[in-house]
């Protein structure tokens, strides 16, 4: 599932963003998790998306 986020720039090699509460209660920090961004043209907005992973 993805989720529409803002991104912004903080500096040269740092990003700023808000991630649905929700979805970072929900992770398990015992399993790889992936996180993948993507730029949706038709909403105009970021989209991530966090693809659960096995155990580490």
């Amino acid at each position: 599932m993805k989720f529409p986020t803002k991104l912004w720039k903080r500096s040269q090699k740092s990003f700023a963003t808000t991630i649905p509460h929700i979805v970072l209660l929900g992770l398990d920090e015992e399993k790889d998790n992936e996180v993948v961004w993507e730029y949706n043209e038709k909403l105009k907005k970021w989209t991530v998306e966090i693809k659960r992973g096995g155990k580490r």
